[in-house]
């Protein structure tokens, strides 16, 4: 049962393995019917175009079979998330005067499992079923604390955007008109880094860009990639892969 917690330039060139081609991402996807005949996995396995790295990832990690038989709710990195955190990695090895990474299963696999469970939770939840978030107001909207299939405490809320009504006069905005929290509504899964001492927590915020598509075997929710890195904190994780070893 899902246990809710109440508050509180070199390595550059180098041509990357995870990635098997050169791609070129939309936002825009349309619309698409939310209910899907199959598993989370069979799902990311199909739509190969923006998922083929995190499949193989999640296969390097031991984690295909919660995806596929387990009922949960997963926020889907896409695959430009992880070019990301490996050239971030690849600039820490470079400073260390180290060979840079050029595939993923250099990086342990335990360190894969650990940080990509951080996006995986037990049940069933789709958007209606998150408070809401506001980082701007954290006293009043905080959303909530979860802990991941890995035990990981991460916190999930939904941003309720403003609307805003120019009166049909685009770009003028003297006479707009701001409907607090009337907008849109969006999920957002954030990691909370507690720096300590004066520095406090420190929000590391991935919202979604496409949410409740239903498989068979739970909810999953797609991460918006030009907004994460993926790992939430890129120095964590490349610590992390550092400290397990890179072969």
């Amino acid at each position: 049962m899902t246990k809710i917690i109440y508050p509180i330039f070199f390595c550059s060139i180098i041509s990357l393995a995870i990635c098997s081609c050169k791609k070129d991402y939309y936002t825009d996807t349309g619309i698409n019917d939310a209910n899907f005949d199959g598993t989370i996995m069979e799902y990311l396995v199909k739509d190969s175009f923006y998922f083929d790295t995190l499949v193989r990832v999640i296969r390097h990690a031991g984690l295909e079979s919660i995806l596929q038989n387990e009922q949960v709710t997963f926020f889907a990195p896409p695959d430009p998330c992880f070019d990301k955190i490996i050239r971030f990695v690849n600039e820490s090895q470079l400073e260390r005067g180290r060979d840079s990474v050029t595939r993923f299963e250099q990086i342990k696999p335990s360190v894969w499992k650990k940080f990509l469970s951080q996006y995986i939770f037990p049940g069933n939840r789709g958007l209606k079923d998150y408070t809401q978030v506001d980082t701007l107001a954290l006293d009043t909207y905080r959303g909530n604390l979860f802990e991941s299939v890995d035990n990981q405490v991460m916190n999930i809320g939904v941003i309720y955007n403003d609307a805003v009504n120019n009166n049909g006069t685009p770009g003028d905005l003297t006479d707009d008109i701001t409907l607090k929290y009337k907008g849109y509504r969006q999920l957002m899964l954030s990691y909370l880094y507690d720096f300590g001492g004066t520095f406090g927590v420190r929000w590391y915020n991935a919202p979604v860009a496409t949410s409740d598509i239903a498989p068979r075997n739970g909810r999953l929710h797609i991460l918006k990639y030009r907004n994460h890195t993926f790992g939430f904190y890129p120095f964590r994780f490349s610590q992390a892969a550092d400290e397990a070893g890179i072969d």
